[in-house]
């Protein structure tokens, strides 16, 4: 009896797949081509309707009536805004939706409206299209507004102002730098503020002592394909000739050379040569060659004699300063006893500071 049981069990898993495969044919033996197609959606009532402010489909409208504003639009259109399953790109007629991603408001997130803003050249411009010329916003339907950039960019010129990319609140110039670094070993930032209002140790520069500076965000040569700013060097400390026997009142030393500079920045090794303001003068370290993002090689002597101590070149060295280093006793009104610039205002001025007096030399 037992057998006869196995027999058959053995016999239906055998043809089970066999049986179930006619039962699936039978089934689908006759093709149903009755079904109607399936019924065409339309969010936004007719196309007239969506784009006229009039309308009560108008798509703005639509927006600003839903709790979630356009992360709606999100669902049909792709979450940047490109299209999505809808095949109707937001894109084609307001060019900056991009930059409204998920995250566009955090600075750590990929969707981080700065992120679009620059890998699009920096193009601000297409934002104007929702939030107006001056990034103020503007009434898109009766009772609301599209809120303006200036909600969040406070400074003069709301996105266009200096600091949006570089500087900070007390400065135009790094840091921060353009990929948000604030180290000083940073290419990007440097010796930016040891140039500028922060010198302690000479006569403070400005932005143009040393670039174009643009008028506005899109002036020429503001923004290209490097990122980089053009190292020019207008500043007249940099320039500034010394033991120049034309020039009246100069005690001259017949043993030394006019030094007239000649200024270049090297950008593959961000060093700064030939400049008044960095040893280029009588008794100076006419081969001083400063490093912008490394600090150490701007150290107090690195500019006068041959870098080694801040004392000027001696006689013995080719040069005509005498051999004390007591700085204060001879330029008191810069330096104190310990060697401390007291007066940075003097200090690479391009005038020697001799018993409280300002000469040129």
């Amino acid at each position: 009896m037992i057998n006869s049981e196995i027999r058959m069990i053995k016999i239906l898993y055998r043809y089970s797949s066999f049986l179930l495969a006619l039962i699936l044919i039978a089934a689908c033996s006759e093709l149903n081509t009755d079904i109607p197609p399936a019924p065409k959606v339309n969010t936004h009532g007719d196309s007239d309707s969506l784009y006229s402010p009039t309308s009560p489909n108008y798509h703005v409208k639509t927006i600003a009536d839903s709790p979630n504003g356009w992360d709606d639009c999100k669902e049909c259109h792709a979450a940047d805004f490109s299209g999505g399953p809808s095949g109707a790109a937001c894109n084609g007629c307001h060019p900056g939706i991009g930059a409204h991603q998920t995250g566009y408001l955090d600075p750590s997130s990929k969707g981080f409206h700065g992120n679009f803003i620059r890998n699009n050249g920096w193009d601000m411009i297409s934002c104007h299209s929702c939030h107006g010329p001056k990034y103020a916003g503007k009434v898109a339907v009766p009772d609301y507004t599209i809120p303006g950039c200036i909600d969040c960019h406070t400074y003069y010129g709301g996105p266009e102002n200096c600091t949006t990319c570089h500087g900070s609140s007390t400065s135009n110039a790094p840091p921060r730098d353009l990929d948000g670094n604030t180290s000083n070993t940073s290419r990007g930032v440097g010796a930016h503020q040891a140039h500028l209002g922060a010198n302690v140790n000479g006569k403070s520069l400005t932005c143009n002592d040393c670039h174009v500076v643009p008028g506005g965000v899109y002036s020429h040569g503001h923004i290209d394909s490097d990122n980089r700013a053009e190292i020019i060097f207008y500043s007249t400390i940099a320039n500034i000739i010394t033991n120049d026997e034309s020039s009246p009142s100069v005690p001259i030393d017949p043993n030394q050379p006019t030094y007239i500079p000649a200024p270049v920045y090297n950008p593959a090794d961000l060093t700064c040569a030939n400049t008044y303001c960095h040893g280029y003068f009588k008794n100076g370290n006419v081969d001083n060659k400063p490093i912008w993002n490394d600090p150490s090689t701007s150290q107090c002597g690195s500019c006068h004699g041959d870098g080694s101590n801040p004392l000027p070149k001696t006689q013995s060295q080719g040069g005509n300063h005498p051999g004390s280093n007591n700085c204060s006793v001879c330029h008191g009104g810069v330096v104190d006893a310990t060697q401390k610039i007291i007066n940075p205002s003097k200090h690479i001025d391009g005038l020697l500071n001799l018993f409280g007096n300002d000469i040129k030399y």
